[in-house]
């Protein structure tokens, strides 16, 4: 629906020349108020002769009108014809229509994906609507949500930080161990009544993987580097005691650090 515009303050004025019933033009007294165009004046205000008509244009007091607004006659109008701006009823009908349009038919000038979306608000439509996405498939709202082929690279889970969740443990009984590739994520329980070796290496793990060690038998777990790597720790590199747990996490290229339930 077209635009129209409206003012408080227009004040009423009068023809200063005569119109016939096809004029495109007429001159009145002053615009004093008026809105931008365009606006609807009524020319012989409350007489019998009342027309609407639509101003297109203003130019000083020559105003360019489109005759028979809104159902109203065509007529000629004479010099000293009362005008007045005014609300019609094609803007009361034309704000009905809006209000009842809904925002998937285009109200509010919604179109497009957005209005698709407001219409069936479905992943497939959400997907089409962010411009942005790169991913497939349907959202998923759930505390028990399962990611498919998601990327996490950024985000490395670390013990005790993934308590709760999923997590495999590598088994180790003896007294000695080198840490593997495979390990990354990973909870290595070490079991052994004697003192017991962990030996982080070089050339293994990427900067933000990190390895979680426990403690499970009498045997003290110490932890070492193999000569090229660099462990860093505080107080010291051993675990404190029986079920004590430590991270290594790789926090630079062949750089290491130890945290944890430690002792020196």
């Amino acid at each position: 629906m077209p635009s129209r515009y409206y003012s408080a303050i227009a004040q009423d004025t009068t023809l200063t020349s005569n119109i016939t019933n096809s004029s495109t033009s007429m001159i009145v007294g002053a615009t004093v108020g008026y809105p931008p165009t365009p606006f609807v004046l009524a020319v012989d205000f409350n007489a019998a002769s009342e027309e609407l008509v639509l101003v297109t244009n203003t130019s000083g007091t020559t105003l360019s009108i489109t005759r028979g607004f809104n159902g109203s006659t065509p007529v000629s109008h004479n010099t000293g014809a009362a005008i007045r701006h005014v609300i019609t009823a094609a803007d009361l009908t034309d704000a009905q229509t809006h209000y009842d349009t809904a925002l998937t038919a285009g109200a509010h000038g919604v179109t497009g994906a957005l209005a698709s979306f407001l219409g069936t608000p479905t992943s497939a439509n959400l997907r089409a609507l962010v411009t942005d996405e790169t991913g497939t498939g349907s959202l998923v709202f759930s505390s028990g949500a399962t990611l498919t082929n998601a990327d996490l690279t950024s985000v490395t889970n670390s013990f005790p930080l993934n308590l709760g969740n999923t997590f495999t443990v590598n088994a180790q009984t003896g007294t000695t161990y080198t840490l593997v590739a495979s390990d990354a994520n990973k909870l290595v329980t070490a079991t052994n009544a004697g003192a017991i070796t962990v030996t982080i290496p070089a050339g293994v793990f990427s900067v933000g993987q990190s390895i979680n060690i426990v403690q499970l038998g009498a045997g003290q777990v110490t932890f070492q580097g193999d000569g090229t790597s660099t462990v860093y720790s505080t107080p010291g590199v051993k675990l404190r005691a029986q079920y004590s747990i430590a991270t290594v996490a790789c926090i630079a290229t062949n750089t290491f650090l130890l945290v944890g339930d430690l002792t020196a």
